[in-house]
């Protein structure tokens, strides 16, 4: 019975912690492969908001008006509406602090070198490039890099003056 339990265990941690529950079977889309890795909930398509879970920036969000609402997920995703189609997912780094990050492979990197490795390891068929602080235009310090996918969609990661991973992003499209 033991070994029944821990089995089911094995099989159940992956989807609990974000990651892919059969690392042998791989999504061959490297768009879909980069958005399953960040969630569940798929982008480009219509969902209900709320069962994605608690809306983080409470009514000060309207989107009718432009200012996006966040929902986050129990993994600590967000995730950003257009209407009722998903078009953004996030995750803040910090408020993960150093556990396991699904999204795009991370894993426990952080240091810009690593998390560049994990992310080309995870997405080979993508080209990623970099923009150095000053360059980037993401603030003082912050240094970007990113890569496109044929269905127009792309993901970003933002690194800190100290190259250490703040961010991680997936847009299926542009929504202003």
């Amino acid at each position: 019975m033991k070994r029944k339990t821990a089995a089911a265990m094995a099989m159940l941690l992956p989807l609990l912690s974000g990651g892919i529950a059969h690392a042998a079977e791989r999504v061959a889309d490297p768009f879909d492969r980069a958005d399953e890795s960040f969630s569940r909930y798929p982008l480009n398509l219509p969902s209900t908001p709320q069962l994605v879970g608690r809306l983080t920036n409470g009514d000060v969000c309207d989107d009718e008006e432009g200012v996006a609402c966040e929902w986050e997920d129990d993994t600590g995703v967000h995730h950003i509406f257009a209407g009722d189609i998903l078009a953004i997912k996030t995750v803040d780094i910090a408020a993960l602090g150093s556990r396991d990050i699904g999204a795009l492979g991370i894993g426990k990197a952080r240091s810009r070198g690593e998390v560049l490795a994990k992310v080309r390891a995870f997405l080979p068929e993508i080209r990623v490039d970099c923009l150095d602080a000053g360059q980037a235009g993401e603030g003082e310090g912050i240094a970007s890099c990113s890569g496109s996918f044929d269905n127009g969609g792309w993901i970003k990661l933002l690194f800190g003056p100290d190259n250490r991973l703040t961010s991680a992003r997936i847009d299926a499209f542009q929504i202003d």
